[in-house]
């Protein structure tokens, strides 16, 4: 194997076992708040998923120089590294690189011939682990990120039975390390990890929230919130400490960049804290968002939130600028092949990502092999499908290979030239209130023209026109900017998710709305009597 071929190999593996490198003062900053400094070669410290050593290379630095500055002879300090540093690793590659970095740290304080407590070990194995609960003074580490649906069946099924963080949603195996690490803790001890921040929100995260909240051990979190810190990995992290003799119900909250600012924000009340959200901003901010929260009718009263049609193979599905023939269409693939299909099997559809106002005509249709029962989408069957439009059933069966390798063949499509989705399919039509995804700021878009669906996006509906015309108002306003800005997930360039998780709470406090919906509410009352 070449050095090339070996180096890609080590990346693949990394990758697949989640594996981020950490910076050395990002490792610095993790301890230093754990208060890892000064006499501490009596603690028994662990990383669980220690990798080629990034953090516990600086941890034995300061070991080191700890014991040799309360004046421990060589063989004491060989005792106390082999009996209180520990580092587990599922990657045999990684402990034997740890092995390394240790020993030559160590020979440079003139220390041979450590036995380093180093294992290869699957860290989230509880037979294993079990022995060193409530052992140690400090956990720390940046566990890996794998979503939950990427491991194999078997792994996946033992880790949602054995961890429970994990049970819950779309999970990441990185609840599971937070569990691990706190059951690892002695009763007064602290655990530093450093890890995606979507425990925060996601509803994965909520049994992590409601555990930390009820045990009242967060001392502090360091949210660096859409700046990168990792290379070329594009990952939203943050540094939490846990701490088991935690006294105040209070954590200190820290904003941080890549630069190395780190921002002191404020003793943030642990029951402030949204069990649905943790937001993460000053007490005065908190206050000011449970009053929007409270003033009126939350939007998702008022209206429904949907999200837009998902096909999982847009590039086959939609098409822009098709060239129109009398009852035919002619739709160009990305490769280049040219196909003709019935016109009468498109609908005009929106990508709402990249629009920006009511005005623009973005000439985009979808091929949309659904009709209308009883006021619901159903699929056209396969033999209807082959004798009303034989042109699109004949393109459909040149990209059927392609439409089968959607979420990568594992779930089966009825009919295999369905959409990946059925979402959108019956709320997307009519008269709308649009938003992209993510936006620097709110850019709600009123679309009145009823036969367009979308993607890419969310709308607002409502049957009452009146309604959503004034809700425009209340969307595009300045408190929905302040809203977003300080409840919602920030990514790249700090950009905003305006998805219904974050809308939906967003309360409107106007008069006129309140109005309209007495009137539907008294016409909904004599339409059932």
């Amino acid at each position: 194997m070449s050095i090339k071929e070996l180096k890609m190999r080590q990346i693949t593996i990394k990758k697949a076992n989640g594996v981020v490198y950490t910076p050395d003062w990002v490792v610095r900053l993790i301890l230093d708040n754990l208060h890892y400094t000064g006499k501490i070669e009596d603690k028994k410290i662990i990383d669980p998923a220690c990798g080629d050593g990034a953090f516990l290379s600086i941890v034995v630095k300061r070991f080191i120089v700890s014991a040799k500055s309360n004046n421990k002879n060589n063989q004491e300090i060989k005792f106390l590294l082999e009996n209180n540093i520990f580092g587990w690793d599922i990657d045999e590659e990684a402990i034997g690189e740890c092995k390394k970095y240790l020993t030559n740290i160590a020979l440079k304080y003139g220390l041979k011939n450590i036995n380093w407590n180093l294992h290869i070990i699957d860290s989230l194995d509880k037979t294993f682990c079990k022995k060193y609960f409530n052992t140690f003074d400090f956990v720390i580490g940046n566990p890996p990120y794998v979503r939950i649906q990427n491991l194999e069946l078997k792994k996946r099924n033992y880790i949602q039975k054995e961890w429970g963080f994990c049970r819950s949603g779309s999970t990441d195996i990185y609840l599971a390390f937070f569990e691990l690490g706190y059951f690892l803790l002695k009763n007064d001890g602290r655990l530093g990890f450093i890890t995606p921040n979507t425990y925060l929100k996601t509803f994965a995260g909520k049994d992590l929230r409601l555990f930390i909240k009820h045990k009242n051990i967060l001392d502090t979190l360091i949210d660096f919130e859409h700046h990168q810190i990792f290379d070329n990995i594009t990952t939203y992290v943050l540094i939490t400490i846990l701490n088991n003799n935690h006294k105040s119900h209070s954590f200190k909250l820290f904003k941080g960049d890549f630069n190395q600012n780190i921002k002191f924000i404020d003793n943030v009340k642990v029951n402030i804290l949204n069990d649905d959200n943790w937001i993460l901003t000053s007490n005065e901010i908190l206050k000011k968002i449970n009053n929007i929260e409270k003033r009126g009718t939350p939007l998702n009263k008022i209206a429904k939130i949907h999200v837009g049609i998902a096909t999982l193979a847009d590039n086959y599905y939609i098409f822009k600028d098709p060239v129109f023939e009398g009852e035919r269409a002619k739709i160009k693939l990305k490769d280049g092949r040219i196909f003709d299909i019935e016109k009468n099997i498109l609908k005009p559809i929106i990508k709402v990502s990249v629009l920006k106002s009511s005005h623009e005509n973005q000439n985009r249709f979808i091929i949309f092999p659904y009709k209308k029962i009883n006021n619901k989408h159903s699929i056209i069957p396969e033999e209807e499908l082959k004798i009303k439009f034989p042109l699109t059933y004949k393109y459909f069966i040149e990209i059927k290979d392609i439409l089968l390798l959607r979420d990568k063949g594992k779930r089966a499509l009825a009919p295999w030239y369905a959409f990946g989705r059925s979402q959108g399919l019956d709320t997307s039509f009519g008269k709308k209130i649009i938003t992209s995804p993510m936006n620097l700021k709110p850019n709600f878009i009123y679309w009145d023209k009823i036969e367009y669906t979308f993607y890419a996006g969310y709308c607002v509906k409502s049957n009452n026109e009146q309604i959503l015309k004034l809700l425009l108002t209340e969307l595009n306003s300045k408190d929905m900017e302040f809203y977003i800005n300080y409840t919602s997930r920030s990514y790249q360039s700090n950009y905003k998710s305006y998805s219904k998780t974050f809308l939906k709470k967003f309360s409107i406090d106007n008069l006129n709305i309140n109005i309209n919906l007495k009137k539907e509410k008294k016409q909904e009352i004599l339409f059932d009597l």
